[in-house]
């Protein structure tokens, strides 16, 4: 798979990767929180930008359906070599008006050794 980057990484500290936006039109063109349910693509996403620049990768998630899946993700991630992850405390469906579930961000950080960012 190939990706193209634009611009220099000269011209920035890091490069993010939002993989927590629930809005429609990133949903519907396999964009923001849609990669959250294709770990392959994730990987492959996160890996390659990792070997190719030079500069930090971080990415921002969402927690999914089960701490058991969320966990696994965040392990994966971690393994790609990322410096760190942000992880917003609800789920694709919930807006602000739902709590920040702090309790998952927590459950997070007790098995990830990368900096985790809490949203």
């Amino acid at each position: 798979m190939k990706y193209l980057l634009v611009g220099s990484q000269n011209d920035v500290a890091a490069f993010d990767v939002n993989m927590g936006c629930p809005k429609e039109f990133s949903i519907k063109g396999g964009m923001g929180s849609a990669l959250l349910t294709q770990p392959e693509k994730v990987r492959d996403i996160l890996t390659t930008l990792v070997e190719n620049l030079e500069i930090p990768v971080t990415c921002k998630i969402r927690l999914l359906s089960n701490m058991e899946d969320t966990i696994s993700l965040c392990k994966m991630i971690e393994n790609c070599g990322v410096a760190a992850l942000a992880v917003h405390g609800r789920t694709r469906e919930e807006r602000p008006q739902h709590p920040n579930n702090n309790e998952a961000i927590q459950r997070i950080t007790q098995q990830i050794s990368i900096p985790i960012i809490a949203k």
